[in-house]
């Protein structure tokens, strides 16, 4: 079981918390993708004796260490580090793997952060496990799945990781109790569906129980979302930021270079900067790939 994630950051509120954007990881502790396929969940601690969110997103947005997570968690905040479709660095090892599957590019990683005495609250591990049905319901995970697709990083690697729930086996049944309970009591309620317009019944692709699912199709098939009443909660606009010399730039999947030529696969997944730019043709990396492209062909991050 896998599910293609090409979607950013998500815009629901988790148990009620907004969840921060604003403090990206440094781009020297994760990869950067343009989609990538999705199974597992891996939960983490951060080992601290007492530490925030917040201040678990500011040092890895400051510092070049080649770690990284998806999420920090504390009891009044949620900090996204990491876009859903890149990979975090979280549960790698140059030693044995003790899962056969689970690993980095598969995986979305949730650190819990300590509130004193390097234990997690009782109030973050609530936080952590609506966070964590929600990217069960993205990936499509049931509450009969939990047990398979939900891990701790020492199911991993044996990295002993949350420590209180790896010395402790009966507080990870409790957590995972907690996100199958969540995913039940959701079953059978919103449904977010895709279509032109709400009369236009015709014109609908799909229909959805998670709204940041039902956006990225939106945003694929240039629809809106409807819920249940017929309200519109999403309108899909066309955003495109202009291409200028120095802005940093992803090739469009496919697109060939300025003159035609086709591009090895491998040059669509990176971020490159506009070092020349005349009219629309645009010459990216000279140092690197130092190739031209048509600005169509770029997507300005």
């Amino acid at each position: 079981m896998s599910k293609s994630i090409s979607t950013g950051y998500i815009s629901t509120k988790i148990n009620g918390i907004a969840v921060k954007a604003n403090i990206k990881s440094h781009s020297g502790n994760y990869d950067n993708e343009a989609k990538r396929n999705v199974s597992y969940i891996v939960m983490h601690y951060t080992g601290n004796k007492d530490d925030t969110a917040m201040n678990n997103a500011k040092f890895f947005n400051t510092n070049d260490v080649n770690v990284s997570a998806h999420f920090f968690v504390d009891e009044t905040n949620i900090y996204q580090s990491v876009e859903l479709r890149d990979e975090a660095w979280h549960c790698g090892t140059k030693g044995k793997y003790y899962h056969s599957k689970c690993r980095n590019e598969n995986s979305f990683a949730i650190e819990m952060t300590t509130a004193g005495n390097y234990k997690i609250s009782a109030k973050t591990i609530e936080n952590s496990a609506y966070l964590c049905a929600y990217l069960c319901e993205i990936l499509n995970i049931k509450a009969s799945e939990v047990d398979t697709y939900v891990l701790r990083h020492y199911d991993v690697t044996h990295k002993k990781c949350p420590a209180q729930m790896v010395d402790n086996a009966d507080e990870w049944e409790s957590f995972k109790a907690t996100v199958k309970n969540i995913l039940k009591s959701k079953e059978k309620k919103e449904v977010y569906r895709v279509r032109k317009s709400w009369e236009e019944e015709e014109s609908q692709t799909g229909a959805f129980s998670v709204l940041d699912n039902a956006i990225a199709q939106a945003q694929e098939d240039k629809l809106n979302v409807y819920d249940s009443s017929g309200k519109e909660v999403y309108t899909y606009k066309v955003t495109t930021k202009a291409v200028t010399k120095g802005c940093k730039v992803k090739i469009k999947k496919g697109a060939k270079d300025y003159n035609g030529q086709k591009v090895a696969s491998f040059v669509y997944n990176n971020v490159y900067k506009v070092d020349e730019l005349n009219g629309k043709r645009a010459v990216l990396d000279k140092k690197g790939i130092c190739t031209a492209f048509h600005i169509d062909n770029l997507i300005v991050q």
